[in-house]
C-alpha cells in the first residue's frame, strides 16, 4: 500500500510470472488507486518504482515499493493539491497536450498515403543496411530465420519473383522436371501467364562427404569416396542432389504493393519462403510491365535489338516492390505502437510495446528473436525502445525493413535468357556489381534438354554442361539442328545455371548437412523403418536448419523414422583415416565448422533402442 492517507487505497501490485526471479523473468509492477492526486501522478509514481528495479535474477519488489513510497512522501504536497482540485488541472493539461499532439501528428509520415514514399530517404536507408548488415548468410543469424520449426528435417522453399515474362514459369518448370504435362506450369511470351502460385519439388546440390575437392580437404580417401552412392543421386562438382520446394509467385509490376497488377496477393505469397530467387530479364528485352518491345524478335541467335530496360534497375525496382510493400503494412499500423509507447510507464506496458513492434513482422513468418536482432543491429536501443518508437522517424522505418529484408529473406538473382545475344554483356556488367548474389541462367535452354531426355532424344546431367549431353542416334533432325544452336551458351557459360541458382540460394541460409551412420568404420547409413536391403555408404542425408543442436537432430531423424528409443549418446566423426569421434551433448550445436566449410557432419546416435 502506497501513501499514508487512510481514507483511500492506493496500491502497487506486483505480477510474478512463473520461474521468478531465478530463470531471469522481470516481475510486472502497476498502480491501482482511488485517489485523485495519486492517479495525476501515477506515472512519476511508476517511473520512481521502475527506476529502482534490480537486475535480472534479483528479487526486487521490496527495493521497487520503497522507492514509489519515497516519492509519495517526498511530494505529498504536490499530490495534495492534485487532489483538492479534483485532478482536474492534471486532466485539463493532459487534455490541452493530446489536443497539441494530435494537431502535430495529423500531418506526421505515418499518416502518409501509400503511394506517397520519399524515394532518398528509401535509397539511403538501403545503402546503411547494407553497410551494417553486409553478409545475412552467417549463421549466428540464421537460428532465428524463417518460420519452421526446428528438430525436424528442413523442407526447404524457394520463392521465385520477377516482373512479368521475366521466366519465372520456364524456370519452374526446368526446375521441378514434371513427369507430364498436366504438372507443367503455363509458359507464354505475355504478361501474368501465372495467376495462381505455382508450387512443386525441385533438387538443388548440396555438398557430400565423398568430394575430392582440395578445399576443404577431402573428409573420406578416395577408395571409401567412391563406395558412396547418395540417395537421390549426385550433382556435379562432387555434391549430391537433395529435394526442396520451388514456389513461382505471378510477375510483380511497378506499384505492386499498393495492387497494381496482381499486387500483394502474390507478395503475400513469398512469406513462407526462406529464400528467393529474383529471375530477371537479362536481354533487356522487355519493359517494366513485362512487354517485349522488340516486336517479336525475341527468339535466341536474333539480331541484337535497343535495350527496353536494364537488368539492375530490374533487379533495383523490384526489391523497393517487396520493401514498400512491408513498410507500407507497417506504417499503415505505426499509430498503434505509438500509443503503447506513449503509455509505457510501468515494466509491463514497456513489454508490451515490443510486442506490437515485433509482432507486427510476425505475419512475415519471423520469429521475435529474429527481429529483436534485427533491430539492434540496425542501431537501435531495446531498453530504450518505448523512447524511440516515439522519436522514430520515416528514415529509422525505412532501415529497420532494408535491415530485416535481408535477414528474412536472402535473395539469389537469376539472370535469365542469356541465351540472347545482347544478354552477354549485361550479364557481365551485373556480375561486377552483384558479385556471387547472382548466377546466369538459361532456363529455356534447361527446360529443352529434360523435355527431350523424357522423349528419349537424349541423355544429360541436370546441373552439368556440354559434356554430359548425349544426342540420340534416332532423335529427329529439328532437335539436333536444336542442339547446335544451344552448345555456344552453354560453352560459355559453363551450365544452364539452374541448378545453380537453386543450389546458390538454400547455401544463402548456411543449412547443417546431417549423414546419419550406425558405424564409422563402415559408415553404413541409418535406415529408416520401412527400408530393406542394403544401402551404400552415407546414402541418407537431412536438412537441418542453421544452429541445430544434437538434440534437434535426434528430434528430426526420430521423425524421419531413422531412429526410436530415448537418446543416450551422439557422436561425430573428425577424421576417417585415424578414426577421430568427438562426443557430444544434447546442447551441442551442430555444424559451426560445416557453416564455414559447407561439409556435412557425419554423425551417429545411440538410444535405448534398436531403430530396426
Amino acid at each position: 500500500r502506497v501513501g499514508g492517507d487512510t481514507s483511500s487505497t492506493s496500491c502497487l501490485r506486483f505480477e510474478l510470472p512463473p520461474g521468478y526471479p531465478s530463470e531471469g523473468c522481470h516481475c510486472r509492477c502497476s498502480l491501482q488507486s482511488d485517489d485523485l492526486g495519486i492517479i495525476a501522478h501515477q506515472r512519476d509514481i511508476i517511473e520512481a518504482a521502475e527506476a529502482d528495479r534490480g537486475p535480472e535474477g534479483f528479487v526486487c519488489i521490496t527495493s521497487m515499493f520503497q522507492a514509489a513510497q519515497a516519492w509519495v512522501e517526498e511530494h505529498h504536497a504536490k499530490i495534495q493539491e492534485a487532489a483538492a482540485s479534483g485532478g482536474a488541472r492534471a486532466a485539463t493539461k493532459g487534455a490541452e497536450e493530446d489536443e497539441d499532439e494530435e494537431e502535430a501528428e495529423s500531418n506526421a509520415w505515418w499518416r502518409h498515403e501509400e503511394g506517397e514514399i520519399d524515394e532518398a530517404l528509401l535509397r539511403e536507408a538501403e545503402e546503411r543496411a547494407v553497410k551494417l548488415l553486409p553478409d545475412m548468410s552467417t549463421a549466428t543469424w540464421a537460428r532465428a530465420c524463417g518460420a519452421g520449426n526446428y528438430g525436424r528435417h528442413w523442407e526447404f522453399v524457394v520463392g521465385l519473383v520477377g516482373k512479368p515474362s521475366a521466366g519465372k514459369s520456364t524456370l519452374f518448370n526446368a526446375a521441378t522436371r514434371p513427369n507430364d504435362a498436366t504438372r507443367e506450369a503455363a509458359m507464354a511470351p505475355h504478361p501474368f501467364t501465372t495467376i495462381d502460385p505455382n508450387v512443386g519439388p525441385g533438387w538443388f546440390a548440396a555438398p557430400c562427404p565423398s568430394s575430392s575437392s582440395s578445399s576443404p580437404p577431402p573428409l573420406l580417401p578416395a577408395a571409401m569416396a567412391e563406395k558412396v552412392k547418395p540417395e537421390h543421386g549426385s550433382a556435379p562438382n562432387g555434391c549430391r542432389r537433395m529435394p526442396l520446394l520451388v514456389k513461382d509467385v505471378a510477375g510483380l509490376v511497378p506499384g505492386a504493393y499498393m495492387g497494381r497488377g496482381r499486387g500483394n496477393a502474390f507478395l503475400n505469397d513469398l512469406c513462407d519462403a526462406d529464400s528467393i530467387v529474383h529471375v530477371v530479364d537479362s536481354s533487356g528485352r522487355s519493359d517494366r510491365e513485362g512487354v517485349d518491345q522488340t516486336g517479336g524478335a525475341g527468339a535466341a541467335g536474333a539480331t541484337s535489338v535497343p535495350a527496353a530496360s536494364d537488368p539492375l534497375d530490374e533487379v533495383g525496382w523490384v526489391r523497393r516492390e517487396i520493401h514498400l510493400w512491408i513498410f507500407c503494412n507497417l506504417r499503415s499500423k505505426w499509430d498503434t505502437v505509438r500509443k503503447k509507447a506513449r503509455m509505457a510507464v510501468s515494466h509491463t506496458a514497456k513489454e508490451a510495446v515490443a510486442d506490437r513492434l515485433f509482432g507486427l513482422f510476425t505475419g512475415y513468418h519471423a520469429s521475435r528473436q529474429l527481429v529483436t536482432q534485427v533491430y539492434e543491429a540496425a542501431g537501435f536501443s531495446l531498453p530504450q525502445l518505448a523512447k524511440t518508437m516515439m522519436d522514430f522517424t520515416e528514415y529509422d522505418l525505412h532501415l529497420l525493413v532494408a535491415c530485416f529484408l535481408r535477414a528474412r529473406f536472402p535473395i539469389v538473382v537469376a539472370l535469365n535468357k542469356v541465351d540472347v545475344p545482347e544478354a552477354v554483356p549485361r550479364v557481365e556488367a551485373a556480375r561486377k556489381v552483384l558479385g556471387d548474389n547472382c548466377v546466369p541462367v538459361c532456363a529455356r535452354h534447361e527446360w529443352w534438354l529434360y523435355d527431350n531426355q523424357r522423349k528419349g532424344h537424349l541423355t544429360y546431367k541436370d546441373g552439368a554442361g556440354v559434356e554430359s549431353v548425349k544426342i540420340s542416334d534416332s532423335a529427329p533432325a529439328n532437335v539436333k539442328e536444336q542442339w547446335k544452336t544451344i552448345q555456344p551458351t552453354l560453352k560459355h557459360f559453363g551450365s544452364t545455371g539452374v541448378l545453380e541458382v537453386l543450389s546458390r540460394a538454400v547455401l544463402k541460409r548456411r543449412p547443417v548437412f546431417v549423414c546419419p551412420t550406425v558405424d564409422f568404420t563402415t559408415l553404413e547409413p541409418m535406415r529408416k523403418h520401412e527400408a530393406t536391403g542394403a544401402s551404400a555408404p552415407l546414402s541418407a542425408m537431412i536438412l537441418l536448419r542453421p544452429l541445430s543442436t544434437v538434440e534437434e537432430a535426434f528430434s528430426a531423424l526420430k521423425r524421419e523414422q531413422y531412429l526410436r528409443g530415448d537418446f543416450v549418446r551422439a557422436e561425430v566423426l573428425q577424421d576417417y583415416a585415424s578414426k577421430s569421434t568427438r562426443v557430444m551433448k544434447r546442447e551441442d550445436v551442430l555444424g559451426k565448422d560445416s557453416a564455414e566449410t559447407g561439409r556435412p557432419v557425419i554423425l551417429k546416435v545411440l538410444t535405448n533402442k534398436k531403430s530396426r
